[in-house]
């Protein structure tokens, strides 16, 4: 075969090869620093916004611990802290002598009436009452007795997905730190004054 045509098929199937690379990871929506990666963190983050709150009131307690999207990666950097994040949304309280399985039959009952489904098993440490699945979502509810403790906890995340470079991580208007000044949520958008000015 001629130099010439060699060379024409090399470069046909390089081309093949770079366009099928390129269709292949835009079909692949996942945790590989694509916008995809960005708009199915936001999603989770609305769903967490949407159930957190009627979980916590099934509970009977006032208010969200924390509801926000947090660095997979422990690196103090906000830059590297938000190249992997993940949502967590939490509450807890001390039980002050309500019984722990009421409480997570009242959670278990709403979680489910919002499409939750129950998960088996009691966590790496014993302690889970309830444990329950939707789309990519867990939700945990933990008994902790530990150190003299007698609280239940309630936490919701999502997995983990690398973002692109440039992401900034987001705090959900529902956290109580949201609009506090913190370099790891620069674009919070309340302002961190608290004189009105």
């Amino acid at each position: 075969m001629p130099r010439r045509h060699l060379l024409n098929r090399t470069a046909i199937s390089i081309t093949a090869l770079t366009v099928a690379l390129t269709l292949g990871g835009c079909m692949n929506p996942g945790s590989d620093g694509t916008p995809d990666a960005e708009e199915r963190s936001a999603a989770q983050g609305r769903q967490i916004e949407e159930d957190l709150p009627l979980l916590v009131e099934a509970a009977g307690w006032q208010g969200i611990g924390a509801l926000a999207e947090k660095s997979c990666l422990g690196d103090p950097d906000p830059a590297a802290a938000s190249r992997e994040t993940k949502w967590i949304g939490s509450a807890s309280r001390d039980l002050d002598g309500a019984d722990p399985s009421e409480l997570a039959a009242s959670i278990a009952q709403q979680a489910e009436d919002l499409g939750w489904t129950p998960q088996e098993g009691k966590g790496p440490h014993g302690d889970r009452i309830y444990g329950a699945a939707k789309d990519e979502l867990t939700l945990v509810v933990n008994h902790t007795t530990s150190g003299g403790a007698d609280a239940v906890a309630l936490s919701i995340h999502s997995p983990c997905l690398e973002m692109p470079e440039g992401h900034t991580m987001t705090r959900s208007e529902l956290d109580p730190m949201y609009g506090s000044s913190d370099p790891m949520y620069p674009n919070d958008g309340r302002s961190t004054s608290t004189t009105g000015n």
